[in-house]
């Protein structure tokens, strides 16, 4: 079957052409997007089963094909402040860390590090509208969550929804045939869950 871009043009600009103006790319915006304060009423479930599904259900239902969730090791685990804005509270408060990862995985047609155009880039915006989501609700409820710097494809690797291939890349264990597993930043938080799979360690 051929493909749409071999035989239309403005598909093909659609797919594969950058943004003339760095403007019109939503997914930056919303990847820098300050983060809110978080809720002084703590209103979590108490099960971390049922917080973990609810926390997938909800990104699935945001639109993503798979969430995971990973506990971190102590070592690797990203620190906040009381009010989550830094490493440490201003009046010399305790840093407090935070045990767990989440990240989510969207089904791309298309190689979103090749077609660099607006449609090429609809699984990482897809990522990035909905961990922007999940960060908001697990704010709401009363716990912290911050994007950290941890590999995505480790999350998403001890969360058991796939392995990395020889060349470093993702390959999502229950993706369609032809797709690309695109990966979101990761959402680090102290909300209770019960995560998937094996620790990730130092």
């Amino acid at each position: 079957m051929t493909d749409r871009s071999d035989r239309d043009r403005l598909w093909n600009h659609f797919i594969n052409s950058p943004p003339a103006d760095a403007k019109n790319d939503l997914t930056p915006h919303i990847e820098s997007a300050p983060e809110g304060r978080v809720y002084p009423v703590q209103s979590a479930s108490d099960d971390p089963d049922t917080m973990s599904q609810t926390i997938k259900e909800l990104g699935q239902w945001l639109g993503v094909n798979l969430v995971g969730i990973a506990a971190v090791d102590p070592s690797l685990q990203p620190e906040v402040s009381s009010e989550g804005e830094g490493d440490t509270d201003e009046e010399g408060g305790q840093s407090q860390q935070l045990p767990f990862g989440i990240v989510c995985v969207v089904h791309s047609d298309h190689d979103p590090e090749v077609s660099k155009g607006l449609g090429g880039q609809k699984g990482t915006q897809l990522d990035a509208v909905v961990i922007h989501h999940l960060r908001a609700y697990i704010l709401e409820l009363g716990y912290r969550a911050s994007f950290s710097d941890l590999d995505p494809v480790a999350v998403a690797e001890a969360a058991e929804l796939g392995r990395r291939d020889q060349s470093g890349r993702f390959i999502a264990a229950a993706g369609k045939k032809g797709s690309y597993a695109v990966l979101s930043h990761v959402l680090s938080t102290d909300l209770p869950m019960a995560p998937d799979g094996r620790l990730i360690a130092a």
